[in-house]
């Protein structure tokens, strides 16, 4: 059987797709997945027998526009039959394509985002707050209207290959990281959006209580130049136990670097998912959205959850992606939460039992 898969972003989205195909070519071994994402995914499914990742530069003026996705569909065709489509997406891109592939005969099964009970999750007034199904779920659901069965093992869900562990292990090297003594911890301090962002002056006090009273190195994550310039504070500021990441290696040899990590500290975001799908321990802040609508940390529990309470602040979810403005004007949800409330956290997490759940 050949499926065509349809995931283009965001980047952590695209990850969560890893659980749900290993379960797939673990039951099915003659199944035949073309996945079809953007080109910087890729190392996610490496080891992932039956998978065939198409890599789509999307900023590419040749992929741009209904020209483009019309390009797009024909070189997608050449590289059929396929027996199913599968859109775990839902864009508008992801919809031309099903549309055109329509006239083939193709049929798709599509993902179910469940708006309208997110909808009720981020509304002003009667909030209806409760756990939705997990993006991985939403995942599964769709291969079981096609007839696909199957439920992930037990994480790590991905593993990083030998180019990818050498990667790091040159980092290390070349960074002049000693041996590993006392803990390793990854701040990931950024998202997408300023409601989902911890304020940077308590990063840097997180940095300095933990500089104080644990032994540890302190890996920093992060992307783009802003980014790496903020970062660029934390590591003049504690040189003796900061490493930038941060613009210094590549996605494959960061999640080598990550899988060795004792945990690493993110927002909703990207960190986030590959830290958790990797095995490593996660300790999420989590601001204007909710880990409620189903987009937590996969495989761990509320342990892995830094929140302001709903009871004290019941404005709180007020978007499901973090982009809307806060009309409180003040990102209560995220100023709230203290670094030392931060600092005792982690150090509760990482004397939980090695596994993280």
């Amino acid at each position: 059987m050949h499926l065509l898969i349809l995931r283009f972003s965001a980047m952590g989205d695209v990850a969560l797709l890893v659980p749900v195909l290993s379960a797939l070519a673990g039951k099915y071994s003659s199944i035949r997945m073309t996945l079809v994402t953007r080109r910087a995914f890729e190392p996610f499914f490496f080891n992932i027998p039956g998978v065939e990742v198409i890599g789509v530069d999307l900023k590419q003026p040749q992929y741009r526009g209904l020209k483009g996705i019309y390009r797009l569909y024909r070189e997608l065709k050449v590289l059929g039959p396929y027996d199913h489509g599968i859109d775990v997406h839902g864009s508008t891109r992801s919809r031309i394509l099903k549309f055109l592939f329509k006239f083939q005969g193709l049929k798709f099964s599509s993902i179910v985002k469940g708006r309208r009970e997110k909808l009720k999750q981020t509304r002003r007034k009667r909030k209806k707050l409760y756990p939705l199904p997990h993006v991985v779920d939403r995942y599964l659901h769709v291969f079981e209207r096609a007839g696909l069965e199957a439920r992930p093992d037990k994480g790590p869900w991905i593993s990083p290959d030998t180019r990818s562990r050498a990667l790091a292990t040159d980092f290390l090297k070349k960074n002049g990281v000693p041996k590993k003594e006392g803990y390793w911890i990854g701040i990931a301090p950024f998202a997408g959006h300023r409601p989902k962002t911890w304020p940077f002056v308590h990063v840097h006090e997180l940095v300095s209580l933990l500089n104080r009273n644990m032994k540890c190195r302190i890996f920093l994550f992060g992307g783009g130049n802003q980014e790496i310039e903020q970062l660029k504070i934390l590591e003049k500021s504690f040189p003796n136990v900061t490493t930038m990441v941060a613009g210094n290696l590549s996605i494959e040899g960061e999640m080598a670097l990550i899988m060795r990590l004792d945990l690493m500290l993110a927002m909703d975001s990207f960190n986030m998912h590959i830290a958790a799908l990797l095995g490593t321990k996660v300790l999420s802040i989590w601001g204007a959205t909710h880990h409620y609508s189903g987009f937590g940390p996969y495989g761990q529990d509320e342990r892995a959850i830094v929140e302001v309470p709903v009871e004290k602040l019941p404005c709180r979810p007020c978007s499901i992606f973090g982009n809307k403005k806060c009309y409180r004007r003040d990102l209560a949800c995220m100023n709230w939460i203290t670094p030392l409330e931060v600092f005792r956290r982690i150090e509760s997490r990482l004397l939980e039992r090695n596994r993280p759940v």
